[in-house]
Order: structure tokens, then sequence, then C-alpha cells
């Protein structure tokens, strides 16, 4: 019913003016056609150069402070802990040690058994763990490293990730920025990232782990026209790619780096460059 409808419109022979519907459709369809060819061919598709970046990090080594919401909240668990919580195995040897003591006030037990002479009761295991315990002197947070202010060293800020960032020429210009390397053809976007990586540090592939293969986030810089019509290209797209260093790692002698934390990004990193990064870091505040 419909087609036929749509067949009876289009072979309506005039309208208002005396216009033919069916050439009023065909000059539609051609304007559109040449509006297109006409954009297409003063405009056409921008080319981008493809780049991948690494943003490898150190993972905190120990647990920073607690804050003082939190403090109050580990008090709560812990009081309900005690109150509600069934007993735990030590506690449980406690009460046995407590039958056993009576046992042998009233007799019930024979004082020369030798299992009864060396059995390690709950006390002594406590006594013996305190002890232990004394002796702990526990490390600094604050380490020679973050005294001195080294920055190539990952042994700082410790309870903090810390972004590996190097230093390159571009244009005479020295900038800090995460690795990166240009995408070649045929090269997964992940491959170039870890090219990347190997250009700057010597690592084994176990300590290094590259989280997923798709990228975490996405920078572009559109050059100026100068530089466009130089390389030919409208600009570059940058790729992040997320990485966790897994043990120590050796930087190649011709690289200049440092290991950064969040707060001291913004010395480093240009403020567009690192608004693209901050997309998809851990906000430690």
């Amino acid at each position: 019913m419909l087609s036929f409808r749509f067949r009876a419109i289009a072979n309506l022979s005039t309208v208002k003016n005396g216009v033919s519907l069916s050439n009023v459709c065909q000059n539609t369809q051609s304007s559109s056609r040449m509006l297109y060819d006409t954009l297409s061919t003063t405009n056409p598709s921008p080319k981008w150069q493809l780049l991948s970046a690494v943003c490898l990090e150190r993972t905190p080594i120990i647990m920073p402070p607690m804050a003082k919401i939190e403090e109050e909240m580990a008090e709560i668990f812990e009081k309900l802990d005690t109150t509600k919580s069934l007993k735990s195995d030590h506690e449980l040897k406690q009460d046995e040690d407590k039958k056993v003591s009576a046992s042998l006030v009233d007799g019930n037990q024979d004082e020369n058994n030798p299992d009864a002479a060396t059995r390690q009761t709950a006390q002594d295991f406590e006594d013996a763990c305190n002890e232990e315990l004394n002796k702990f002197i526990p490390s600094p947070r604050i380490t020679a490293e973050d005294l001195s202010g080294d920055r190539k060293s990952t042994n700082r800020k410790l309870d903090k990730h810390l972004l590996f960032v190097v230093q390159e020429k571009n244009e005479g210009k020295k900038i800090w920025k995460l690795p990166q390397a240009q995408w070649i053809n045929g090269e997964t976007l992940r491959e170039t990232a870890e090219r990347a990586l190997k250009e700057h540090v010597k690592t084994p592939d176990t300590s290094v782990r590259v989280l997923g293969n798709a990228p975490w986030g996405v920078h572009t810089i559109k050059y100026p026209s100068a530089t466009r019509e130089k390389v030919g290209f409208t600009g570059a797209k940058i790729f992040f790619f997320k990485a966790q260093l897994l043990s120590g790692c050796t930087t190649c002698s011709n690289t200049e780096y440092h290991w950064l934390g969040r707060n001291e990004l913004t010395e480093y990193f240009d403020p567009q460059y690192l608004r693209s990064v901050q997309k998809f870091l851990i906000d430690e505040d």
C-alpha cells in the first residue's frame, strides 16, 4: 500500500506553478552531490601523525597514612570485631589452657605427663611474639632520596605513585613528556608503545606489565601552518598506554629522565598535555 502511494506521488505530472515534482527531487539530489564533491575537493580529510606513549608507573610500596575519617572508621570496625566476632585461634587456646590448669588444681590430670610439661601455652606464645615485636624497627617513611631531592630514583615517595618521564628536544626546545614513538605500518598501537619504552629503559619483559591492549587516553596536537607544509600532517594524535613497574630497571645512558609524583608533574609538563594525562591517572588527593 505504501509503495503504491510513493509511486503515485512520484508520477504526478505537475505541482503548483507547473513545476514537475520528479524534476525537483532530481535537482535536489544533483545539488547535494555537487555540494559534497565541492567540499571534498576544497576540504580534504586531514592527515594525522599517529604516536603511542607509555605511562610507566611505580605503584606505592607502603600504605599511606590514614586520614582522620579513616582512623575513626577503623576504630569503629575494631570495636565491632571485638564485641561480635567469633573467638580467634589464640583465644580458643587460652580457654583450653584454663581448662588444663583447672584440671591440675583438681588433681584430675597427672602432673608428670610429658605432653603437659612440654606443651606451649597461649601465654608462652604471646610472650614470644611480644619479645620479637620489641626487636622490630620499622623502616622510615622518609628516605635519603626524599631528603636529597633525587628525582632519578624510585626509592622516594614510597606511599605515592611515581611516573617515568623523559626529556626530548623539539626544534631546539627541551620538552618533558612520556616516552613515545611514531606508529609504523604493520604495528599495533601497543607494540609502538612497547618500542618507545625500550628506547629509553633496559628491562626484562617480566619487569614491566602493560595494562591492556587499548589506549587509556589520547592527546591531540594541531601543527602551525608552516609545520603542516613541512611535515605533511595536520597534527599529531598521541595514544597513551599504562604500564606498571614490577621490579628495577636500567635507564639508557642517553636518556634524561625523572620519576615524578602527581604534584610534581605541573613543573615539567605543558598544561594541555598535563590535562590529557591526568584524565587517566589515579587521583591521590
